[in-house]
């Protein structure tokens, strides 16, 4: 589902436990049922594909992933945060998170 709903916040934090490095088992799977709940798993898992910039669905697709990748970053402990703030979209965040 692209659209987001009136109380998404980027500041929304959706796992208790950060990922720090040592726990990526565990913080995967708090965040595929957190992305599940808010319909927002397919942005992870590569079933939400980028549509083109000129495509009228871009922009909505656009402030979604940004939103998911908030969501993900936020879950993130500082050291990680800088590494992966560049990623350009949550599919490739999610990707070089599992590497």
């Amino acid at each position: 589902m692209i659209k987001l709903l009136n109380f998404d916040s980027p500041n929304m934090i959706l796992v208790s436990s950060p990922l720090n490095g040592n726990n990526y088992v565990t913080w995967s799977r708090s965040m595929v049922i957190a992305l599940k709940t808010k319909d927002k798993l397919e942005f992870i898992n590569g079933k939400c594909k980028v549509p083109e910039q000129n495509d009228k669905s871009y922009e909505e697709w656009q402030k979604a992933d940004n939103m998911v990748m908030s969501w993900i970053l936020n879950t993130l402990s500082k050291d990680l945060v800088e590494a992966f703030l560049y990623a350009t979209n949550a599919y490739e965040l999610s990707e070089e998170l599992k590497s």
